[in-house]
């Protein structure tokens, strides 16, 4: 036995082996030993103490599924070796083979995924070209994606956007920031050393099979590029592991869609779309918020919704108003909430019945939700809303409803080895066998009430032992009336003992009557499997748009319950005007009531916000606020403002908070900076870039220039909408030199030393930060604060050179060292004076005139 699970074991090498024995599944030597504490069981071992010792543990085999999910979570592979005879007919050792392999990228088993969250296995190929592409495989949804990449950052891009599970790869073919994620982000890791899937000769060919056509070029790709080769790896992949040919799978998605509002990893994570930044949780993030739906795959489809909202003003605008025609009729929205509880998951279902591995038990869900289907798109005919009329013209598939229904009972059991899964009156031939099997006793009476009435015998009886079987008795006072059909098979003192070939048919019935209702029940219920497997296309597109309805009254769930309102959606590259906007999360999850601002962003008097203010003021809060409000409108959901007018974005670029990347060798300033560069590379009229702080990671004068120039490179260049958060209050000084740079402030209150944040969004440009008055709460101690202030304004006093310029904005030559000297003792008014003297009259905006005018009177004030 131990010389054959070797040899098993030497097949998968990579994966814990769990070998069938009788009632358990056992693991030996290295296996045993990595397994047992994940496991929690007892290590023990086999010929204990001997030099055959071999370490082992094992589990009960009625339980596997409980200690399968321990294993996969810990990122392990698990070959499964199950005995392929009754070990009480077999000669010799029992014939195993294993069944399937279970690896964290190609879960199938709803148990152990989760229902609101996509599956993926990525499989990534790196030429020593550089050229690039990856493969991303859900097998439990049949979602399969595509993508080229020209560099290692966009690599990066996709894994941290779709998050792997498990990762197949040449590690070493990988650039470094690549297969350091690789290696610190995703627990279960394939090597592809070999060419045994990627061989650019055949991998076309596989891919192209897959999605029954003749050649990839239909998809615009060519038979050698490495994504073609990663597609290949990552089918050839499934397939083994599943045992199954995935014909499920029958599209791929290639590239990013052009009608999406591009997301980056960073983006995602700074705004908190998927998970908050505490704990990583769902609690804190917009996607906590706004998921409201009622099934596994709307669950799914809200997240993908959130992670590419779409472009096309006329798409959204059709989304928006579903979503109006659902907040407006609260009662059938209940209604179809209702039933769409009771869905389920058709979209993994039908990919286990396509691998044969559907349960009775995940059949009769798939019934259930099934029956629910006529009554939901029922509700959806003659709506006013196209889309969800759309939505009603899906196939609900009745006919695989109905086939469910008549096949099986109502509540089946979990394995279809427990017997009771087919109905009454599916198959004659079952049912006797059924019959037999439940009420052998009865028919045997039968049998020996017909021969009594026959023969006239009526002590006559059937009996039955392990020797003879079922057989007749009867005593020798009655002889005289045995008919000649009987078969003498033993004399006793008082009695004779009889066969006849009807009692022997119905012994064999009978005591096969269990063993044929297995086989019987078996093979009605792989009919069935197979019924489903046949559906898996209609199945896809009814999951698909049952989804979509969840999502959108989901949304439109929201709007009820928070007080959203529609957006306007326009061209894209048009004004961003948002009338009383809030924080969908914070007003959530905050104890104090929400304070709403206003923001007006457009490309030609206010391109870009200067937003300045005191710390904890909330400025943080109103850039994401805005950023999530477009983004929620281009997704198609209600926003939480009084209104809101989005021209559409092609992007939304964030650069907040401070973070390093240790295991790359860059410190928190140059992931700012990098990040940083990126907006300025890639950022168009038709982007939304919100930048917080920019500049802080470094030295006072080295960030201040900087985030001067990048300033003045957002105007001049790409010129995107921008909200740019600061504490460098010179850069409020811009508005008066660049026309589409504006002002605004977080106000606050000063009384009797104290300072009160009211989070209100002004005009105008805040003259200090507070920060020695945070400092003060926070518990700094009262000596350094004191000295703080003295030192804060030494340094404001000289915000200006010394022709009452501000510093930055100056780009002649030097004073001269006299003037310097004379103008650093200079009255304030002097300086004022001799600012409004330079100042150009004529190309002054009225709004520039405004905030000048507030600088000049803060310096007086000075």
């Amino acid at each position: 036995m131990l010389r054959h699970y070797l040899e098993v074991k030497a097949e998968h090498p990579d994966a814990v082996l769990l070998y069938r024995m009788g009632d358990f599944y056992e693991m030996f030597f290295e296996d045993a030993v990595a397994a047992a504490p994940i496991l929690e069981v007892t290590l023990t071992a086999r010929n204990k103490g001997s030099e055959n010792e071999a370490p082992m543990c094992g589990v009960p085999h009625h339980a596997l599924g409980a200690y399968l999910a321990k294993l996969v979570r810990a990122g392990l592979k698990v070959a499964i070796c199950d005995q392929m005879e009754d070990p009480a007919e077999a000669k010799g050792l029992v014939r195993r083979e294993v069944t399937r392999v279970v690896t964290p990228g190609t879960l199938s088993d709803p148990s152990l995924l989760s229902g609101k969250e996509d599956n993926y296995l990525a499989a990534l190929v790196w030429d020593a070209d550089d050229a690039a592409g990856g493969a991303f495989l859900d097998v439990s949804t049949g979602s399969f994606l595509l993508r080229r990449w020209s560099g290692a950052e966009e690599a990066l891009e996709d894994l941290k956007l779709l998050r792997p599970r498990e990762v197949l790869a040449d590690l070493e073919t990988l650039p470094a920031n690549v297969r350091g994620w690789v290696e610190s982000e995703v627990v279960c890791r394939t090597a592809l050393a070999d060419d045994r899937w990627t061989d650019p000769r055949r991998s076309a060919r596989v891919l192209a099979d897959q999605l029954r056509a003749a050649t990839v070029k239909g998809w615009d790709l060519e038979p050698k590029e490495p994504a073609v080769r990663a597609a290949a790896a990552a089918l050839g992949y499934a397939r083994e592991t599943q045992q199954s040919d995935l014909s499920h799978l029958r599209d791929v998605q290639v590239g990013r869609a052009t009608d999406d509002l591009a997301l980056d990893a960073t983006t995602l994570g700074n705004l908190e779309v998927f998970r908050n930044a505490r704990d990583g949780g769902r609690r804190g993030s917009l996607l906590g918020v706004l998921d409201l739906t009622c099934s596994p795959p709307g669950g799914r489809m809200v997240a993908r919704w959130l992670r590419r909202p779409l472009r096309d003003p006329e798409a959204v605008d059709e989304r928006l108003g579903a979503v109006e025609r659902l907040l407006g009729d609260e009662p059938r929205r209940e209604r179809l909430r209702d039933e769409l509880r009771s869905l389920g998951d058709p979209e993994r279902l039908r990919t286990r019945a396509v691998l044969g591995s559907l349960t009775p038990r995940e059949a009769a869900a798939l019934r259930d939700g099934l029956r629910t289907v006529p009554r939901v798109l029922a509700e959806l005919e003659g709506s006013p809303s196209g889309l969800l009329r759309r939505l009603a013209e899906v196939d609900p598939l009745a006919a695989l409803c109905g086939e469910l229904e008549r096949v099986l009972v109502e509540s089946p059991p979990a394995s279809s080895k427990d017997g009771g899964i087919v109905r009454e009156g599916v198959s004659g031939e079952l049912d006797e066998a059924r019959s037999l099997a439940r009420d052998g006793k009865r028919h045997i009476l039968a049998l020996e009430a017909r021969e009594r009435e026959a023969t006239g015998i009526g002590s006559l009886k059937v009996r039955f032992n392990k020797v003879f079987g079922y057989y007749l008795e009867v005593t020798k006072a009655n002889l005289e009336s045995v008919p000649e059909r009987y078969v003498r098979k033993q004399t006793l003192v008082n009695a004779e003992r009889f066969i006849t070939p009807e009692l022997k048919e119905l012994e064999e019935r009978i005591l096969g009557a269990e063993e044929r209702q297995g086989a019987l029940e078996a093979e009605l219920f792989g009919a069935l499997v197979a019924c489903v497997a046949a559906e898996s296309e209609g199945l896809g597109h009814l999951t698909e748009a049952l989804a979509t309805l969840d999502v959108l009254a989901a949304f439109a769930e929201a709007a009820a319950r928070f007080g959203y309102v529609r957006p306007e959606v326009g061209a894209a590259g048009g004004p961003l005007t948002i009338e009383e906007g809030r924080h969908p999360v914070v007003e959530r999850l905050g104890g104090d009531a929400f304070v709403p601002n206003d923001v007006e962003l457009d490309g030609d008097s206010a391109q870009i916000v200067i937003l300045t203010g005191p710390n904890m003021g909330g400025k943080s809060t109103y850039l994401r606020q805005v950023a999530l409000i477009v983004l929620m409108a281009q997704a198609g959901s209600f926003v939480p403002a009084r209104s809101a007018r989005v021209g559409v974005c092609d992007r939304i670029f964030t650069r907040v908070g401070a973070s390093d990347d240790l295991s790359r060798g860059e410190s928190t300033f140059m992931v700012e900076m990098i990040e940083t560069a990126r907006i300025l590379h890639q950022a168009t009229a038709e982007s939304l870039v919100v930048l917080d702080e920019v500049g802080r990671g470094t030295a006072t004068f080295d960030g201040l220039s900087l985030a001067w120039a990048i300033v003045e490179r957002l105007h001049e260049v790409g010129r995107p909408k921008t909200l740019f958060a600061t504490h460098y209050h010179e850069l409020t000084e811009l508005a008066a030199l660049l026309p589409r740079v504006v002002n605004r402030t977080l106000a606050v209150k000063e009384w009797e030393d104290q300072i009160v944040f009211l989070r209100r969004v002004v005009p105008g440009s805040a003259d200090k930060s507070y920060g020695v008055h945070v400092a003060r709460l926070a518990g700094i101690p009262r000596p350094v604060v004191e000295r703080a202030q003295e030192i804060l304004a030494n340094l404001e006093s000289q915000e200006y050179d010394l022709h009452g310029k501000p510093r930055l904005a100056r780009g002649g030559g030097p004073a001269s060292e006299e003037q310097d000297q004379l103008r650093l003792f200079a009255p304030p008014e002097d300086v004022v004076a001799s600012i409004l003297r330079e100042v150009d009259l004529d190309r002054l905006s009225p709004l520039a005139a405004l905030n000048l005018l507030q600088s000049l009177k803060s310096r007086l004030k000075d």
